[in-house]
């Protein structure tokens, strides 16, 4: 979704603005859009060997909750739900990136490594790629949504925006050092546009109430009335922040930024955990592996 102090507030691993996905081949483009697709069998094994050269034979994703399924499963809410993962996870019903790779490429299979931590920020991201680094075999494609707690809605996020472009900076030095080869996308916020999210938590108890009070964040007065000011200052604070991913990314080679693509993916009521409209349900985080997966452009 997007983030609001609400937001921030309600939920272990706060959930803002970023994830990132690494793109595995340089056509990579920037889409947005939902859709779905199926995952499918594993390919013969002499297509397989083919695919081993095409695709990447192992997948990382880092950052914080939005990455690891938190919340997305109505048997145990507000804890981690990993298979349910857009990135690396192995439910059908989400058809992660992994699973659409494993379709493609049998050698990832087993090779999808979740190293998000909920609640985490850009300042975390560094002692998770060191992590990465360390898996073997050493991942080709990572994935990276971090940005959304990195979102103070204080009044202090102007002087934010250097020293967070400055530390996501020294995560991607990092990476490309020790992975060279490897492929990186950093991905948008997950919470369309302020205004597509504030109308769905409008209509939903939960987020409503998650996202109402008096801070400038806050998209509800404290009787639920929508506050249009509060609306776009978040707005303002969301886009610059992106802006930042897209700037520092376009510093590597290697790195693919989606372009807003996942800050623009329309959400609806089934699309957002009921609770406190934080998180993305299976039917969200299907629409988000399918709205990344065409932004990789993997498939031809």
């Amino acid at each position: 979704m997007f983030a609001t102090v609400g937001i921030l507030r309600a939920r272990t691993g706060r959930l803002v603005l970023v994830a990132a996905l690494c793109a595995l081949l340089a056509s990579c483009s920037a889409a947005d859009g939902t859709g779905s697709g199926a995952a499918t069998t594993t390919a013969p094994a002499s297509a397989a060997a083919q695919a081993s050269g095409q695709y990447p034979n192992a997948v990382v994703v880092l950052g914080h909750s939005g990455a690891t399924g938190y919340d997305s499963d109505p048997k145990a809410p507000a804890t981690d739900a990993t298979q349910n993962s857009w990135a690396t996870g192995d439910n059908p019903a989400v058809d992660s990136i992994y699973l659409r790779l494993l379709a493609l490429n049998p050698a990832v299979r087993g090779h999808n490594t979740n190293l998000a931590v909920a609640g985490t920020g850009v300042d975390e991201l560094a002692g998770q790629a060191d992590q990465a680094l360390a898996t073997k075999p050493l991942p080709e494609l990572f994935l990276i949504q971090s940005v959304d707690n990195d979102i103070r809605c204080d009044g202090s996020d102007a002087s934010n925006y250097a020293p967070f472009a400055a530390t996501l900076t020294d995560v991607l030095k990092k990476i490309t050092v020790g992975a060279p080869k490897a492929k990186i996308l950093i991905v948008s916020s997950p919470w369309s546009t302020v205004d597509n999210y504030g109308q769905v938590a409008a209509g939903l108890p939960g987020p409503r109430a998650a996202n109402s009070g008096t801070g400038p964040c806050d998209l509800f007065d404290p009787s639920g009335k929508p506050v249009p000011a509060h609306w776009r200052y978040l707005e303002g604070i969301t886009l610059h922040y992106l802006g930042e991913l897209k700037s520092v990314c376009a510093k590597f080679p290697t790195c693919r930024y989606d372009n807003d693509a996942l800050y623009h993916m329309r959400i609806t009521t089934d699309d957002i955990t009921p609770s406190d409209g934080a998180h993305l349900t299976v039917a969200g985080l299907r629409k988000q592996a399918a709205l990344e997966w065409r932004v990789l452009g993997l498939e031809h």
